[in-house]
């Protein structure tokens, strides 16, 4: 259905083009037919008259505004301004301003439904809806880093008929998510990261969907970051092959947290904090990026950051999670876990490390 109306879209734009090309061409002949008519009838009456005046006044007399500096005396000129101005001018004029009112508000319409194109670079693919606020929440957190607040967001999915909310930086793609053609309205050769969100909690189906999608994404842009999704653990296989794919595990987190918060009360609160932008010392990571010389162990590494305000929690080595930092030291693609107030690249870790 939704094929079957971007087509006769399609079909009446083709119509409404030759339409304004039509008008832009009966307004053009009438600006400069009524402009060289009134040069030739008036520069008798006006030696100093010009080209340039005698188009001026074309152009504001078919605005309808008519500032009254200039005006038609002679026979000639008042015919030429009647049947150029008045007749073709004013009802080309009228009807180019009524189409272009209309595109703007079909515009907004196709925006709104999900389907134009988005012209976005370097955005984020938000995929799958499973409900208004579980995406809201996402894009909050991302505008709360000072460092996304300019960020553009694309919201793909045949979940919706509409986005339910108005907000600048968000856009909106309606199409299947297992389909290459939806991809390209919403520009994913140019994203720089996309989310993959369950189709729904109760959907057995969800995980093959999510690696799918992944499969898809990582075909149409090799360089694109994605985080997924996963609410079975065991489905962790039908992604395997996924390149610069991240998986969460969205129920064995919540359930871990709920054990633990059982055993330890509080952490709960303080793992709220530091997986939010919404409090200062948030919970991120850094890629080790070049070796230093000489080399130097993570205990060294932990005892140098906080003394910058940066808590080191873990490494990442690979498949491979360190939280103990005895017999390991920094390596190159190491990928640093760290409470800190603000996310720090590389090259500012390392100077903190001299």
């Amino acid at each position: 259905m939704l094929n079957i109306t971007l087509r006769l879209i399609g079909v009446l734009r083709r119509r409404r083009s030759v339409g304004v090309a039509v008008l832009l061409l009966v307004l053009a002949v009438s600006i400069v037919g009524n402009a060289l008519t009134f040069f030739f009838f008036e520069r008798g009456p006006n030696p100093d008259l010009t080209v340039a005046d005698a188009f001026w006044y074309s152009v504001i007399s078919i605005s309808t505004i008519g500032y009254g500096d200039l005006s038609a005396t002679t026979a000639g000129a008042r015919i030429g301004t009647v049947f150029f101005i008045v007749v073709l001018g004013l009802t080309a004029f009228t009807s180019a301003v009524g189409v272009g009112v209309e595109w703007i508000l079909d515009r907004n319409y196709r925006e709104r439904a999900g389907m134009g194109k988005v012209v976005a670079r370097n955005h984020v693919l938000i995929v799958n809806f499973p409900n208004e606020r579980r995406v809201r929440q996402i894009v909050g957190e991302f505008l709360l880093d000072p460092s996304h607040r300019n960020d553009e967001f694309v919201v793909v999915t045949d979940q919706i008929e509409a986005l339910p909310f108005d907000e600048r930086n968000v856009h909106f793609v309606r199409g299947s998510p297992l389909s290459e053609e939806t991809y390209h309205r919403a520009n994913a050769k140019e994203a720089r990261q996309a989310i993959v969100l369950s189709i729904g909690y109760n959907d057995p189906n969800s995980d093959s969907v999510a690696a799918s999608i992944v499969t898809i994404l990582a075909h149409l842009n090799p360089e694109i970051s994605v985080v997924a999704e996963v609410l079975d653990a065991r489905h962790s296989l039908l992604f395997n092959g996924a390149k610069n794919a991240s998986l969460v595990y969205t129920f064995r987190m919540s359930n871990n947290l709920l054990v633990q918060e059982a055993q330890d009360p509080g952490v709960s609160m303080l793992t709220q904090a530091i997986v939010s932008n919404q409090v200062e010392g948030t919970l991120a990571s850094t890629k080790v990026e070049s070796p230093l010389e000489p080399s130097l162990g993570y205990r060294d590494v932990a005892i140098r950051l906080l003394e910058h305000d940066v808590n080191l929690v873990g490494i990442i080595r690979g498949e491979e999670v360190h939280l103990r930092f005895e017999d390991i030291s920094l390596t190159q693609n190491d990928r640093l876990v760290y409470i800190c107030p603000t996310r720090q690249e590389w090259e500012t870790i390392r100077s903190f490390l001299r």
